[in-house]
């Protein structure tokens, strides 16, 4: 048997004579008899493969292998929901949401039709004392009311006109715009003054109720060595600020008219529905600033 090294010098020997096919046989035939492959190697190609000199060759490109995992199955079509059964939850729940919308509609409807009414009733009462202020203010009448005061015997009397005066508040726009309030405001004056004494806390209480009342008034004060108040000298011009208010109550749907030293010194309030306002009654409160006869009470009771 042959010997590795005389194959090898074999080997050496094919290769120095540049036999390159017969080197290339030569290792084929030791590969076969050492490693007991009976077979030739050969590339993908089915060419010889040279284990000395491989052949490079351009890699082919993978050919497709089909997926083991089942193809995915076609969707199927969604099929539409079935239609809701009238009168179920929904269709009870959508009355309801349409029940309270109209409710509100209506509602809003009613409260812009009591303030469109409210106003034109405070526009009227408006425009009426307007126009009545001018003309007092110009002739300044006598008014035939004495004002009792407290618990003096000592009314006030012979008062006349000097001053008067009418203004009206109106909402904001975005509930309207409408006059919510009229206010009248005028000054009688008589003649003298008067002078009222007070000891003690009688003192701070007659200074409150004049301050409530409006009135115009002095006053000199008595105080002991330790600066403690004794009494009071109070001295009260014959001077009567009257005030009224008429506004419009929305809630309620009702014209609510404040007055203060109205017909006497202190205040008083009386409530009107709007269909009231008309000029008949505001004749009969121009009566009652003036001290004359009238029905204002009557009407208002009604």
């Amino acid at each position: 048997m042959p010997t590795l090294d005389a194959d090898a010098a074999a080997l050496l020997a094919d290769i120095e004579s540049f036999d390159m096919e017969a080197a290339r046989r030569r290792v084929q035939q030791l590969d076969s008899r050492y490693t007991g492959l009976g077979m030739v190697r050969k590339d993908l190609a089915g060419q010889p493969v040279d284990p000395m000199f491989p052949r490079i060759e351009e890699a082919a490109e993978p050919s497709f292998v089909a997926s083991a995992e089942p193809a995915a199955k076609p969707a199927e079509p969604v099929s539409p929901l079935p239609g809701l059964l009238a009168g179920g939850l929904l269709d009870e729940l959508r009355g309801e949401v349409a029940s309270r919308q109209r409710q509100a509609g209506a509602d809003s409807q009613r409260i812009d039709q009591v303030r469109e009414g409210m106003g034109r009733c405070l526009r009227l009462v408006f425009g009426y004392f307007h126009d009545l202020t001018t003309q007092l203010n110009y002739l300044k009448p006598r008014v035939g009311r004495d004002y009792l005061f407290m618990d003096s015997d000592d009314a006030f009397r012979n008062l006349s006109w000097v001053e008067g005066h009418t203004d009206f508040r109106t909402q904001e726009e975005r509930n309207g715009g409408c006059i919510e309030r009229v206010t009248l405001g005028y000054t009688l004056r008589g003649p003298g003054v008067r002078t009222l004494e007070r000891v003690g806390g009688g003192v701070e209480r007659l200074r409150q109720v004049l301050f409530d009342l409006g009135m115009k008034f002095e006053c000199q004060e008595r105080r002991n060595r330790q600066r403690e108040l004794e009494g009071a000298l109070f001295t009260v011009a014959d001077e009567i600020g009257v005030k009224v208010m008429w506004r419009a109550d929305f809630d309620s749907n009702e014209i609510i008219l404040e007055s203060r030293n109205l017909e006497r010194l202190g205040f008083a309030t009386f409530t009107f529905k709007p269909e009231a306002i008309c000029p008949a009654l505001l004749d009969e409160f121009g009566a009652l600033m003036l001290g004359r006869p009238n029905r204002f009470r009557a009407l208002a009771l009604r």
